[in-house]
C-alpha cells in the first residue's frame, strides 16, 4: 500500500465534504461546521459523564439491567446510524472508482479509503465515546471478568460498519439505473419508518400491563368503598375500619409488587430471546452473561460478530475488485432482430395516453393521463402518497383500542381526519406541481393549450389516487368505528368538496411559489427564503383555514342538534350536497382566473423550475 496515495485520498475526501457543504449555501456550511465541532467537543464530556455514572450505578444494578442499558444505547445508535445511511443512499461510495481508474492507484488503497470514509459520521463520533465509557465502567465496577466486553464492542462496531459498507456497495450496483435508485431510496425510507414504529404498535395492540394496572386500581377503589360503606352503616367501628383499610392497602401493595415482578420476568424473557436472535444483541447478552459468571456467550458473540464483519468486508472488497476491473458495469448486448423480420408496433402502451376522458377537452385529458402515469412511475411520488397511509395506520392504531368509547356524533371527524391526512400527504407534490416537471415544464409553455386545461389536467391526475386512498380509508373507518348511515353517505360529497377546495389552494401556490426540485428527489434545489416562507404560509395557515371551511355542514348539524332542531333530518347529508354544488361552481370560476394568472407568470415559473432564476 502506498501511504502517499492514501494521504492524498484522505485530503481529497475532506475537500469533497467541505465543498459539498459550501454548495448547499453559506448558512448550511456554517451550521454543519457548528454541528461537527459540537459533536467532537461534546464527545469528551459524554465519555467522562457516562464513565462516572456507570462506576456509581453499575454495582447496584442486576445483570439484566446491564443488558437493558446496552439495548437502549444500541437502539439509539442504530436509529441515528440508519438516518445517516439513508442520507448517503444517493451514492455508492464517497470516492467513485471511475474517477481515478486512470491513475496508478492500488485497489487496496481505494478500498481502504472508502471504508474509512464510511466511518466518518456524527453517530460514531457521539456514540462510540458513550459505549466505550460504559464498557470501561463495567470493567472498573465488576472487575477483570468484564474485559471481554471491550473486545465485544470492537467486534460489534466492525460488524455494523462492515455490513453497512457492503450494503452500500450492493445498493450502488442497483442504483446505476436512476429509476431503480429512487425506488431503493423510497423502499429503504419506508422500511426505516416501519421498523422503528414496531415497538409502538406492539405496545398499542398488547396493552396488558396498562389494563392490569387499571383493573388493580378499580379493585382497590371497590374494596375501600365497601369498607367505607360498612363504617357508615355501623357494621364496624372506627378502629375496625382502620384495621380493614390497612389490610386492603397491604393486599393491594403485595398484588402490585407481584404483578410488577411477573411483568419484569416477561420483559426479561423477551429481551433474552430478542438478543439471542439478533446479532446486534449479542454484545448486551454477553455482558449480562459475564456479570452472571458465564463466559461462553461472550466467546460465541465475539466469534460471531467478528466473522460477520470479516465476511462483509471480504464481500465488499470483492465488489470493489469487480468495479475496478469493470465487471460490474458490463452489460449483455441486446440482440438485434434478424434481417427481414417485420417490426410489430405494440400500440397497447400508447392507447391509455390517447384516451379522451368524458366531458374534458383533449388537452386536459392528455395532461391528466400523462400526469397520472408519471405519478404511478415516480418512486418519490409513491413514497409521498403512501406516507399518509402509514401515518394513519400508526395513529389510527392508537384510537383502535378506544373506538367503542367514541360518541356516534364525533365519529365523522375520524373520517374527515383520514381525508386531511391524505391531502396533507400530497400537499408537497400538488403545491409545487410545476417544480416536479423540471425541464418538462417547457412542454406546457410552448404548447398552444389553454392554461385552464393544464391546471384542470394537473388536478385530475391526483384525483384517482387521492380520492381512492381516502375512500379506502373511509371504508376502514366505517368498519372499525361505524357512523350513522347519513353521515357515512355525506362523506362522499364531503371528500370531493375538500379535494376541490384543496385544488384551488395548491394551484395558487404552484403559480406564486414554485420551487426547483432536484431530479429523482423531493428536495428543493437552492430554494429562496421568500418562496419557502410562502410555502410555509400555505402549509400552516391557509390549508387549515380552507379545509376547515368545508366542515360547515357538520358544524351546522351539531349546532341545530344542540338546540333541539332538525331531529331525524339528515341535515349534514343535505348540506354537503349543496356544498358540493357550490364548490364545483367556485372551482370552475377559479380555473379561468388562475389560468390567466398562470399564463402571465409562466416565464417566471420556467426560470425557477429549470434552475435559471437569478
Amino acid at each position: 500500500m502506498n501511504w502517499e496515495h492514501l494521504k492524498a485520498f484522505v485530503w481529497l475526501r475532506s475537500r469533497l465534504l467541505v465543498n459539498q457543504w459550501r454548495r448547499a449555501g453559506t448558512v448550511n456550511a456554517v451550521l454543519m461546521s457548528i454541528v461537527a465541532v459540537g459533536a467532537i467537543v461534546t464527545a469528551v464530556p459524554l465519555f467522562i459523564g457516562v464513565f462516572a455514572l456507570g462506576v456509581y450505578a453499575i454495582p447496584k444494578a442486576a445483570p439484566v439491567h446491564l443488558l437493558y442499558v446496552w439495548d437502549g444505547v444500541i437502539v439509539a445508535f442504530l436509529f441515528f446510524w440508519a438516518i445517516g445511511l439513508i442520507t448517503e443512499l444517493q451514492r455508492s461510495e464517497p470516492l467513485a472508482l471511475s474517477k481515478f481508474l486512470h491513475l496508478p492507484v492500488s485497489v487496496n488503497s481505494a478500498f481502504l479509503i472508502n471504508y474509512i470514509s464510511s466511518l466518518l459520521r456524527l453517530s460514531l463520533i457521539v456514540f462510540v465515546p458513550v459505549m466505550l465509557a460504559y464498557a470501561l465502567a463495567l470493567v472498573v465496577a465488576k472487575g477483570a471478568s468484564m474485559l471481554p466486553v471491550l473486545l465485544l464492542l470492537a467486534a460489534f462496531l466492525l460488524m455494523i460498519t462492515a455490513l453497512t459498507y457492503q450494503f452500500q456497495g450492493w445498493l450502488g450496483s442497483l442504483m446505476t439505473n436512476p429509476r431503480r435508485r429512487r425506488t431503493v431510496v423510497v423502499v429503504t425510507t419506508m422500511l426505516f419508518v416501519l421498523v422503528f414504529q414496531l415497538p409502538n404498535l406492539v405496545n398499542i395492540y398488547t396493552p396488558r400491563w396498562a389494563q392490569q394496572k387499571v383493573a388493580q386500581s378499580k379493585q382497590l377503589a371497590d374494596e375501600l368503598a365497601k369498607v367505607q360503606h360498612a363504617v357508615q352503616t355501623g357494621e364496624i367501628d372506627p378502629r375496625e375500619f382502620g384495621r380493614r383499610q390497612q389490610e386492603v392497602m397491604e393486599r393491594h401493595r403485595l398484588a402490585v409488587q407481584q404483578a410488577d415482578r411477573e411483568t419484569a420476568d416477561r420483559v426479561a424473557g423477551v429481551a433474552r430471546i430478542v438478543n439471542i436472535v439478533l446479532p446486534v444483541g449479542w454484545l448486551p447478552l454477553a455482558t449480562m452473561s459475564a456479570a452472571e459468571g458465564r463466559f461462553m456467550p461472550a466467546v460465541l458473540g465475539l466469534l460471531g460478530m467478528t466473522l460477520i464483519g470479516a465476511a462483509s468486508l471480504r464481500q465488499a472488497y470483492r465488489t470493489t475488485i469487480r468495479q475496478y476491473q469493470g465487471q460490474s458495469t458490463a452489460r449483455k448486448p441486446r440482440q438485434a432482430p434478424a434481417a427481414g423480420t417485420p417490426k410489430h408496433v405494440d400500440t397497447r402502451t400508447v392507447r391509455p395516453l390517447e384516451t379522451r376522458l368524458p366531458g374534458l377537452s383533449e388537452p386536459a385529458s392528455a395532461v391528466a393521463l400523462g400526469g397520472l402515469r408519471s405519478l404511478l412511475r415516480a418512486p418519490e411520488a409513491k413514497m409521498m402518497l403512501l406516507t399518509p397511509v402509514i401515518m394513519i395506520f400508526i395513529f389510527g392504531s392508537m384510537v383502535f383500542g378506544q373506538r367503542h368509547a367514541i360518541p356516534v356524533s364525533v365519529r365523522p371527524m375520524l373520517a374527515i381526519a383520514a381525508m386531511l391526512f391524505v391531502l396533507f400527504g400530497v400537499l408537497q407534490l400538488m403545491a409545487n406541481q410545476f417544480g416536479f416537471d423540471r425541464d418538462g415544464f417547457r412542454v406546457f409553455v410552448l404548447s398552444p393549450v389553454p392554461r385552464r386545461d393544464i391546471l384542470l389536467g394537473k388536478n385530475l391526475a391526483f384525483a384517482p389516487l387521492t380520492l381512492g386512498i381516502a375512500g379506502a380509508l373511509l371504508l376502514i373507518v366505517q368498519a372499525l368505528c361505524p357512523m350513522r348511515v347519513d353521515h357515512f353517505l355525506a362523506m362522499f360529497p364531503q371528500y370531493i368538496s375538500m379535494f376541490l377546495a384543496f385544488c384551488i389552494l395548491v394551484n395558487l401556490g404552484s403559480i406564486y411559489a414554485p420551487l426547483p426540485i432536484a431530479a429523482g428527489t423531493l428536495k428543493p434545489a437552492s430554494p429562496k427564503l421568500s418562496t419557502v416562507l410562502l410555502q410555509l404560509l400555505m402549509f400552516m395557515v391557509l390549508f387549515p383555514i380552507v379545509e376547515g371551511a368545508t366542515l360547515l355542514p357538520l358544524g351546522i348539524e351539531a349546532v341545530l342538534g344542540a338546540l333541539g332542531w332538525g331531529a331525524g333530518i339528515p341535515i349534514c347529508l343535505l348540506l354537503t350536497v349543496v356544498e358540493l354544488a357550490v364548490m364545483v361552481m367556485l372551482y370552475r370560476v377559479s380555473l379561468q382566473w388562475l389560468g390567466d394568472l398562470f399564463q402571465a407568470r409562466e416565464q417566471r415559473i420556467l426560470e425557477v423550475v429549470t434552475g435559471r432564476a437569478s
